[in-house]
This record gives structure tokens, sequence and C-alpha cells, in this order.
């Protein structure tokens, strides 16, 4: 009669969740410019509703497609004198770093394949809403902090204060990123969490 398997250590756990996060940051780069768009979709209306008239559209950028490429109608003075409508570039793999950790926590675990993707669909999720918050937020900083009195006229003209963006950002930037896929790991492993706390 076989013996019953023992129970991953948590130190197998990390070495074999390092190695998955490898091969996980490479899909999720690779892949950037498409598991980009929903953030890019959702994020438009939004500056649309918050900015109105202010804002004009989010592109992917042409060199590099997994960068969004803001565009604003307000007017920029630039050193030369010259003046042309606002745009600039937002990185939303600053906020969407979660999903390759989240992957390779789950893979390394022995849950079973099915449960393994359901967790990650729900990762995906929330952090997809953490990459759209955290757009969201650093084009409002971008336009209220980084371009000068013009672009910081047209976000006051919105009525957002500029505490609670900075407040907002700050917590998209670096609370939300690296807390989200934590806590998806931890609620969708509940069980091998117990067993790892007993054997600590």
């Amino acid at each position: 009669m076989s013996e019953a398997k023992a129970p991953m250590r948590l130190g197998e756990l990390l070495i074999l969740s390092s190695l998955w996060m490898l091969f996980g940051f490479m899909l999720w780069y690779y892949t950037s410019a498409w598991h980009g768009v929903p953030v890019r979709l959702t994020v438009e209306p939004l500056l649309h509703w918050v900015l109105g008239d202010s804002f004009y559209n989010i592109i992917a950028n042409p060199d590099r497609a997994y960068l969004f490429q803001v565009q604003t109608r307000i007017l920029y003075t630039f050193p030369d004198g010259t003046q042309e409508p606002l745009g600039f570039i937002v990185n939303p793999l600053v906020y969407g770093y979660g999903l390759p950790l989240l992957f390779g926590l789950m893979m390394a675990t022995e849950q079973p394949l099915l449960r393994k993707l359901a967790v990650l669909l729900v990762g995906y999720l929330v952090i997809s809403a953490v990459q759209i918050w955290g757009v969201f937020w650093q084009c409002l900083k971008t336009l209220a902090f980084n371009f000068g009195p013009q672009a910081a006229a047209a976000i006051a003209d919105t009525g957002v204060p500029q505490p609670a963006i900075a407040l907002c950002y700050q917590l998209g930037v670096l609370i939300f990123p690296a807390l989200a896929p934590v806590i998806v790991w931890v609620l969708g492993n509940w069980r091998e969490i117990e067993h790892f706390m007993k054997e600590a």
C-alpha cells in the first residue's frame, strides 16, 4: 500500500513559486499589449466623465503597445513658446505586476487545476481593477502636479481636491498592487495557509 503524499513545506512552496513566477513575468510582459486593453477601455470613459471636454482619448503607444498615450485638449505652453494640446505616457504595468506574482503562488500550490484557474480568474479581475484605479489617479496626478498652472487649472475645475488625488495615487502605486495578489492568494488557499501556520 502506497504511503500518503507528505504536505508541501513552506520552503518548497517558495522555491516552486519563484520558478513559476519567472515564467509568469515573461508571459505577462509579452501579452501586456492585450491584457491592458480592458484597463484602457475602462479608464477612458472615467476620464471623460471627470475631465469633460478637457480630455480627448487614450490610445496604445505606437512604439510600445503596452504603454498608454493619454491625449487631452488642454493647451500646454512649451519652453520654445509654442502651444499644443497636452499629452503624456502612462505605464499600466506599474500597477499590474501582482498578476505574475499570483500566478507563481497559485501554480506552486497543490490545489486542483480548476481551483487554480478559478483563483487566477478572480485575481485577474481584482488586479485589473487595481490597474484601472492606478492609471486613473496617475492621470489626474500628472495633470494636477506635473504640467504647471494650465493643467492644474483644468483639474481644479473638476472639483477634485489635490490632497485626495495625491492620496489615491499613493494608494494606487504603493499599496494596492502589492496587497491585492496576496489577499486573493490567501483567500483562495486558506487551508494551505493554516497548514503553514501550524508548521511554523
